[in-house]
């Protein structure tokens, strides 16, 4: 490790020098041999509100004054976007006019600020996803300029481009690895210069299939919002081949299909995305264009285990449930929970991912408070928080199996997560019944050791509402009453002697939070208690 943090060290030094410069400014002079078009549809919106000197990333806006590239306050994940060059589908639905003028403006003056090494901006994901809007928009803003300003946008792209091949991606790690490979590639069908770095590329992109994509079709993050990213990405790889005729690696094509697949399962029946494992918003549009481009036809079954989640879906109930590790490169505390819809109506959720650059937030949201689990002492079920060297970190081993009898569902779960914490076990047993619409749960909290590691207090059980329902409590506080938008009904009741409606929030739609509920069941923690509850359609 310490190594490695030298030789990049040594690295960032050397790309630094005039003569690092140097290298990467030869042989720039190329010809654009295939246009290929950037094939996703931006924001109107957005690009009025980029000519009109105001951007927002993130949820975070700022104003420009003259130029885009002002110093300003904004956080790094703003300035990756920016610096991604994304936004230029956005201006193209503005029209060709004034925002082609616009955009020629903001790259001359990239051009002049940032056209030598330099960490963030060129970055081998950011620098990846640079390439791929400029060379994927060339249609829009490049053929009606000037001679000098497309020798000058072409000498830029190609340096960029012989950094990206010559530094082996040694700055991107896991997800973000698509990126830049994806610009490889790009470089390789659309200039002439790069043409012999199309086999290179491809093995690279070959690699991390190998590596990101499980033999299921699910991505190895377990995120549906990064899962359809990675398939955009592919989708957006193979059209680039195609461009040229170039046959289409097998394993590419299967991983379109299985991930396809995988897309579908991960989609409540009103088209959302599921919210576990950071998965933010994703148009409903959006998904429906990567779905139909993928080009897969097969269908989920109504029981099925993908990436450790286990879905069921049967007469019009939707239920899926989280059944497997926390993965270790991005932790959250989310084990054995679960999301649930009736027809087209969400009705259990998870909170979501913050579509905001905040730490604090983005904390929360990985809490199992954050998730429709159970939680001890407000301790999370996995550390979500730690350094890549920390030998002690815990991480919940989950392990779980289904039985299917008379046309209903047994899951039989548990994970260690406080094992060796407490010394306990969180079991969750559920019974899905989708004729009768009933979900029947049993939490259990069970003592492996003879004695606790620690002494715990209290157990808490979440189930956080969409926010489209409504809900109250019947006096008793035994009995919670949810009405849906269509006026029908569900009861939740359990076996404690107290329910609680608290407050929550909702991350999962329009890239904003949203106020919602959750019901709240807690009470004094001793060993092998069993929480029984039950969620049924009136």
């Amino acid at each position: 490790m310490k190594r490695k943090l030298l030789t990049n060290t040594i690295k960032k030094i050397f790309f630094s020098t005039p003569v690092y410069d140097f290298i990467i400014s030869k042989n720039v002079s190329a010809k654009v041999t295939n246009f290929f078009n950037e094939s996703w549809e931006g924001d109107l919106e957005n690009g009025k509100n980029f000519i009109n000197g105001y951007i927002n990333f993130y949820g975070e806006t700022l104003n420009y004054k003259k130029s885009i590239w002002e110093k300003n306050s904004a956080t790094s994940k703003w300035k990756e976007a920016l610096h991604s060059f994304d936004w230029i589908k956005d201006l193209k639905l503005v029209g060709a006019g004034k925002s082609g003028v616009f955009v020629r403006k903001e790259i001359l003056e990239w051009i002049t600020i940032y056209n030598s090494w330099s960490q963030l901006e060129w970055r081998s994901d950011i620098l990846g996803k640079r390439i791929c809007a400029l060379l994927g928009n060339l249609n829009f803003f490049f053929s009606s300029a000037d001679e000098k300003f497309q020798q000058i946008l072409l000498k830029s792209i190609c340096k960029q481009g012989n950094h990206l091949i010559k530094n082996n991606l040694y700055d991107v790690l896991g997800f973000h690895r698509i990126y830049a490979i994806k610009g490889i590639i790009a470089l390789s069908v659309s200039l002439n210069v790069f043409r012999k770095f199309k086999s290179a590329g491809i093995k690279l992109l070959l690699k991390e299939i190998k590596y990101q994509v499980f033999l299921d079709g699910c991505h190895y993050l377990k995120s549906p919002s990064k899962h359809i990213e990675f398939l955009l990405n592919l989708i957006d790889i193979k059209n680039y081949l195609a461009t040229l005729n170039i046959e289409v690696p097998k394993e590419i094509n299967q991983s379109i299909m299985s991930m396809s697949v995988a897309a579908k399962f991960f989609r409540h029946p009103n088209g959302s995305l599921t919210t576990f494992n950071n998965s933010s918003h994703v148009s409903l549009k959006k998904i429906n264009q990567i779905i139909i481009r993928s080009n897969s036809k097969k269908k989920v079954s109504s029981h099925q285990n993908i990436g450790g989640f286990n879905r069921i879906y049967k007469n019009r109930l939707y239920f899926i449930m989280d059944c497997g590790n926390p993965v270790s490169e991005d932790v959250y505390a989310g084990a054995l929970s679960f999301e649930l819809s009736m027809g087209k109506y969400q009705i259990i959720v998870n909170c979501g991912s913050p579509y905001i650059n905040n730490k604090k937030w983005a904390e929360a949201m990985k809490s199992s408070a954050a998730h429709s689990t159970a939680n001890i002492d407000n301790i999370n079920s996995s550390d979500i928080i730690f350094n890549n060297n920390d030998k002690n970190k815990r991480v919940a081993k989950v392990w779980s199996k289904v039985k299917k009898r008379d046309g209903s569902y047994w899951i039989d779960s548990a994970h260690s997560g406080y094992k060796n914490y407490f010394g306990l076990i969180h079991s969750r047993k559920i019974h899905i019944d989708t004729s009768k619409k009933i979900v029947r749960g049993q939490d259990c909290f069970s003592k492996s050791p003879s004695e606790y590691l620690k002494i715990p207090k209290k157990y808490s059980i979440r189930f956080h509402l969409h926010p489209d329902l409504q809900t109250n409590v019947t006096r008793s506080k035994k009995k919670a009453l949810i009405k849906l938008p269509d006026g029908s009904g569900w009861e939740f009741l359990c076996s404690e002697p107290k329910i609680e409606i608290n407050e929550s929030i909702y991350l999962g739609e329009k890239q904003r939070i949203i106020k919602n509920n959750h019901i709240l069941i807690k009470d004094s923690l001793f060993p092998n208690k069993k929480i029984k509850w039950l969620f049924r359609q009136i």
